[in-house]
C-alpha cells in the first residue's frame, strides 16, 4: 500500500511552494521595488510550470492507465488505485488471486480484499500476476 497520486502531490508541491515563498518575500525584501512585480510575476509562472512537471511525474509514475473501473479503480501496469480513499497497491503486494462465478477477488499482503467482476478479470489476463 502506498499513498495516492493526491497525497503525494500535495505534499510535494506544498514544500515546494512554501520554499519558493520564501524566496519571494526574501528577494522582494532585498531588490530595489522596481523589480518586485517582475520576481512576483516569474515567481507565479514557475509555479504553474512546476504544476503541470509535477502532474506528470506523478501520473508516469505507475505506469499507463490499463483501465476504469466504474468511479472507484483505476488500473495501471503497475498496480491499483483505489480513487475513494486515495491509496495504490502495487502488483508486487498481491498475495492471492481467488476466481468465482461473478468476480475475481485480489487479496493484498495488509489484508485488503478487492472485488472486481469477472469481466475485468478477463481484460487483465497477463497482466495481473495469477488472474487466469
Amino acid at each position: 500500500m502506498q499513498f495516492g497520486f493526491k497525497l503525494r502531490g500535495l505534499l510535494i508541491k506544498t514544500l515546494v511552494f512554501l520554499s519558493m515563498a520564501v524566496v519571494a518575500v526574501v528577494s522582494v525584501r532585498f531588490v530595489e521595488p522596481v523589480f518586485a512585480p517582475l520576481i512576483v510575476f516569474v515567481l507565479a509562472v514557475l509555479v504553474f510550470v512546476l504544476n503541470r512537471v509535477i502532474n506528470r511525474r506523478l501520473g508516469n509514475m505507475w505506469g499507463r492507465e490499463l483501465l476504469s473501473v466504474g468511479s472507484s479503480y483505476v488500473i495501471y501496469e503497475k498496480g491499483i488505485y483505489v480513487k475513494p480513499m486515495d491509496i495504490f497497491y502495487p502488483w508486487y503486494e498481491l498475495k492471492t488471486v481467488t476466481n468465482s462465478i461473478n468476480s475475481v477477488t485480489l487479496i493484498f499482503n495488509d489484508g485488503t480484499e478487492i472485488a472486481l467482476p469477472n469481466d475485468v478479470g478477463v481484460k487483465l489476463r497477463g497482466f495481473v500476476p495469477g488472474i487466469e
